[in-house]
């Protein structure tokens, strides 16, 4: 149970895995590959397996996909659209191709009439590099698998446009999974979101909010569907309990899924707060912040773009021996790094007038205590 628990958790943060791409779990998802299916279908997702690939595809439900926080580092419009044009030119390749190659074909396949993408200059290092880092999102997907070991290679090619690049061989059955006409046809066709069908998806849209954002709040949902939340939270619970092994854990403000910590952590768990400057300072920006900022009848709290400010001089005053170079030397590093964290994990939104609302959940998290450590102690 807990290993078809963990390989479901697993799809989430993973949702196209070969033996390639992570060994272990495509095992787990095998071997309880029924059992994962079904819970899968209770939150409205699709299993589909070619071949060795297996893939999770988020069926749009009213027209919606539910998301967790876009992260920091997530890539942009320009090199999303290079990976697109990659895996269409992968089509074409049988057995290996070099970096180079596929340089070529995506030049020409950008160039080509009525291609409405903007062309590819292999001619540019910066093109050279979103091509490279494309490259490396197909091979993190499963898609592309590396036959070449010799980084001076790839960095003669990205740098100088020198050689070959990179060896490569295509996987087909991740490649079929990842472009599948009926997953993008389903992303990009309207669907119906009357009211009817609002009510229908009901169940099916509050688990998939419980298993992919941080928090439910009841004041980001309409009141029919923050009604029925409260009203079902018992069976909501019994439902993720069976499906990952968590438990929800009910508040006033809304409902959370807690996975609990173990040897084999949940890779749908944030690993935070780290032990570095980053993490540290956004945790106590988050702590300062709900204590001194307006908390709303919703239980958000909410800070005037002043009043973070004021905020981040108290912090650097009362705790900068602590911190970083950049933080302590560089204006702005604070916030920027508190921002940065916080909205990535879900707690924050910073708003057009550089307002704070933090989420209820933030009140989850308290300012560590600091424990100085004598370095003649550690010689010991």
């Amino acid at each position: 149970m807990r290993e078809a628990q963990q390989a479901f958790l697993g799809l989430l943060a993973q949702p196209l895995v070969t033996p390639a791409t992570n060994r272990v779990l495509h095992r787990h998802v095998l071997r309880h590959q029924r059992q994962i299916t079904e819970h899968a279908r209770r939150a409205g997702y699709r299993i589909q397996r070619v071949g060795r690939a297996v893939r999770l595809i988020r069926v749009p439900i009213a027209g919606t996909v539910t998301a967790p926080p876009r992260p920091a580092d997530a890539p942009g419009r320009r090199l999303l659209s290079l990976v697109c044009c990659l895996a269409a030119c992968c089509e074409e390749i049988s057995g290996t191709v070099t970096l180079q190659r596929l340089s070529d074909m995506v030049r020409d396949l950008t160039s080509a009439p009525g291609v409405t993408v903007t062309g590819y200059d292999p001619e540019q290092k910066p093109q050279r590099r979103l091509l490279r880092d494309a490259a490396t999102l197909l091979a993190r997907w499963g898609v592309l698998r590396r036959r070449t070991s010799d980084e001076k290679m790839l960095y003669d090619w990205t740098e100088d446009g020198a050689g070959p690049g990179a060896g490569y061989e295509v996987d087909r059955d991740a490649l079929l999974l990842l472009t599948s006409p009926d997953v993008l046809a389903a992303a990009v066709q309207p669907q119906d979101t009357d009211a009817e069908q609002i009510a229908a998806t009901r169940t099916v849209r509050q688990l998939r909010a419980l298993l992919e954002t941080p928090a439910v709040v009841y004041a980001d949902l309409d009141e029919q569907d923050a009604d029925a939340l409260r009203k079902a939270r018992g069976l909501r619970t019994a439902d993720l309990a069976q499906m990952t092994g968590g438990t929800v854990e009910a508040r006033a403000e809304g409902l959370v899924l807690v996975l609990h910590d173990d040897p084999d952590r949940s890779p749908t768990v944030a690993d935070w707060p780290r032990a570095r400057a980053a993490d540290w300072v956004a945790l106590l920006m988050a702590d300062l912040a709900g204590r001194h900022g307006t908390r709303t009848a919703s239980g958000t709290v909410v800070l005037t773009d002043g009043q973070v400010d004021e905020v981040v001089e108290d912090l650097i005053g009362w705790r900068g021996e602590y911190m970083s170079k950049d933080q302590k030397t560089v204006p702005g590093t604070v916030r920027a790094d508190a921002e940065t964290i916080l909205t990535e994990l879900g707690l924050l939104r910073v708003g057009p007038d550089q307002s704070w609302t933090l989420s209820p959940a933030a009140g989850r998290y308290r300012d560590p205590d600091i424990t100085l450590i004598d370095p003649s102690e550690t010689t010991r």
